[in-house]
């Protein structure tokens, strides 16, 4: 009893925290996340009693982390509108392989040296900072800004490769020995199931869903029914061995298409709910993961941020070769805030008894201050960014 009600005063407390600091975000204009980490490494360092102030059970962290990834992955994508998808999804589609596959076999060379750990802990490394997050941008307005819809888009795209993608390389990990190339082929066909049976679970809880919409629909049943929905997708894809991110990015696109009517009203209250999960998880983030405040540290993740922005820079002028000016092309290299999903990987892997993990993970929470901080910097200078381009296409199409 004791514990339970220790455990729900530390959650009360950390969500009014992280409220009252969201609201100040807000009128500084800056995104949250980077003031929730803030607050969740102060926690992280405080004691009482030479014990932690705040501690929650590993299941708990893992629990939550992957219930916040489900809704808000959910509530991003059911947004969307299908026109937008259709006119830049080729682009974003590129500009997300391109940037994927050169940051997938350069950054681990980087790591490796920069950090001095073993080649396929680089390849970890690498797989939980490939991805950007969708919730540090889609809040952003975005109308007249094509270059920062590009990046939402390509974020919904490395989203669900972020949270594959680490446990690809981990169950290589362990089954490797010596036949490195036998093992690949292996895994190669459950990495496209995970696809297709996310895809389709995704798709077939859309369907009942709107089934249902169809024949029962009442503002606060139907609001709970699309909760329901986006966490059954989750769960019924990875049950059956697929990947739960993307049935949910399937659903809220299905969604997003057939409900556009009743959109705002059904998101409303399940938007208040990925909010509150989305503060509570970034808190635990920089409660769970301390980053050493050395100069060896602070050297070592300047280093390892800076040849992930190389690499990605890289990935963005072979990928927009023909398009964008240069000033645009700096502001897609250098706006690449980590998200929920990076957030999620580390929660899961903190558990993970892999020798050398706990270098990755305290390097993965400083890139993404570095990333967060660079790209709410890259954002208020936007529009000086990509004036050009506006101008351009307003004598265009006078």
């Amino acid at each position: 009893m004791n514990d339970a009600l220790a455990i729900i005063t530390a959650v009360a407390v950390l969500l009014f925290v992280g409220v009252v600091s969201s609201w100040i975000a807000s009128k500084l204009k800056i995104p949250d996340v980077l003031l929730l980490l803030l607050i969740g490494i102060l926690f992280g360092v405080t004691t009482y009693k030479g014990q932690p102030l705040i501690d929650f059970p590993e299941l708990f962290l893992t629990s939550m982390a992957i219930l916040a990834l489900a809704v808000i992955v959910f509530d991003s994508t059911a947004r969307w509108r299908i026109k937008e998808l259709d006119a830049l999804a080729m682009k974003a589609l590129k500009l997300t392989i391109m940037t994927m596959v050169l940051h997938l076999v350069l950054f681990p060379i980087a790591a490796h040296y920069i950090l001095g750990i073993p080649i396929w802990l680089s390849i970890l490394f690498a797989t939980m900072i490939c991805g950007t997050g969708p919730e540090v941008l889609l809040p952003l307005g975005t109308k007249k800004n094509k270059p920062l819809s590009l990046l939402k888009l390509e974020s919904l795209f490395n989203t669900p490769l972020t949270v594959i993608f680490p446990f690809i390389v981990i169950e290589l990990m362990q089954n490797v020995q010596g036949q490195w190339m036998t093992s690949l082929i292996e895994q190669l066909v459950p990495f496209i199931m995970k696809f297709i049976v996310g895809l389709g679970a995704g798709v077939f809880v859309g369907i009942i869903l709107f089934k249902i919409m169809q024949k029962a629909y009442t503002d606060i049943y139907s609001s709970l029914a699309v909760i329901i929905a986006a966490l059954l997708s989750y769960v019924l894809a990875e049950n059956l061995g697929g990947s739960g991110v993307l049935a949910v990015t399937a659903l809220g696109l299905f969604f997003g298409k057939t409900l556009e009517k009743q959109r705002q009203t059904l998101l409303s209250v399940e938007t208040v709910i990925a909010k509150a999960l989305f503060i509570f998880v970034f808190i635990l983030l920089g409660l769970i993961v301390h980053i050493p405040l050395t100069k060896q540290f602070l050297i070592q993740s300047l280093l390892i941020f800076l040849s992930y922005l190389i690499i990605r820079f890289l990935g963005v002028m072979l990928s927009m070769r023909k398009e964008h000016n240069f000033k645009e092309k700096i502001f897609l290299t250098l706006n690449s805030p980590k998200g929920i999903a990076t957030a999620t990987v580390v929660f899961i892997l903190a558990v993970y008894n892999i020798e050398g993990i706990r270098i990755i993970l305290d390097m993965t929470l400083a890139i993404v201050l570095y990333s967060i901080v660079l790209s709410s910097l890259m954002t208020s200078l936007s529009k000086w960014f990509t004036t050009e381009h506006s101008k351009k296409n307003e004598k265009n199409t006078s």
